[in-house]
This record gives C-alpha cells, structure tokens and sequence, in this order.
C-alpha cells in the first residue's frame, strides 16, 4: 500500500490524508476546549493520520501562522476517548504555546502548569486525577 492510498483532495497543502471516519469526533473535541484557553486558539485542521506510529499526535506550526494536529490512527483504534480527549487538549497547548510565540517550549515547567491547568494529559495525569486534586488544587485556590 503506497502513500497515494491515504492522500486526500484537500485545500491545504498540509492537509495530507483523506477523511477518516474518526475526523468529526476530533473537530468537535477541539471546539469544545476552544474555552479551555485565554485566546482564540487557531486549529486550522485536526486530522488522523494512518502512518505516524511513534507518537501518539502532534501538533505542528508552519509559516504563515498556520497550525495544525494530527493523531495517529493506531492511537485512536486502542485508546479510549477519554484519553484521546486528553491527548488532543495536550496537543491544543502545544499550539496555546506556539501561538503566543514560544515554538521551542517543549514539556518544560510552563507548559506542565497549563497542561494541569486546563485538564490535558501529561504522563496520563490530569486535574481529574485524585493526586492532582489533593496536592495541586489547594495551591491554586490560594492564588484565588
């Protein structure tokens, strides 16, 4: 099976991949954390894509202000939602971060407080989790 079997008819030329039935459920995933972030965070497109195996998504910037995620397809067929959820809000903050000009803002101290802060998953953590709520929420209700 050669790279011509995924290519789709996109109007981006980073677009890569045809639609995946998967698709939809993503877009929605990113509207509904759009409130998640101090700004309009700018997902040009989220896409799955059947060839990334080493990572389970990633978000990427590319000239012109343009940003994008794509989820490997592997990832999506043996995790739950809930954790692919999480992946895409952790793959929304790498954008946050590249939108507000720190492209080499790579899972350092900054990028784990918005992480916790908004929910996503870093090492399948998030503010859902026992530990979080016990240790870090009462430091963040001090800052109320």
């Amino acid at each position: 099976m050669g790279l011509e079997e995924f290519k789709g008819n996109s109007s981006s030329k980073y677009e890569m991949y045809r639609g995946h039935e998967y698709d939809e459920k993503l877009d929605e995933m990113v509207d509904e954390f759009q409130d998640e972030f101090p700004v309009d965070l700018r997902v040009d497109f989220i896409e799955v894509s059947p060839r990334m195996t080493k990572h389970h998504a990633m978000a990427y910037k590319r000239p012109g202000s343009k940003y994008y995620i794509r989820v490997s397809e592997s990832f999506i067929e043996r995790s739950s939602e809930e954790r692919i959820r999480l992946t895409v809000l952790h793959e929304m903050v790498h954008v946050y971060f590249y939108q507000m000009g720190y492209s080499d803002t790579n899972h350092d101290k900054f990028f784990r407080w918005v992480v916790g802060h908004v929910g996503a998953s870093m090492t399948n953590t998030s503010i859902k989790s026992r530990k979080w709520r016990q240790c870090i929420e009462p430091f963040l209700e001090m800052d109320d």
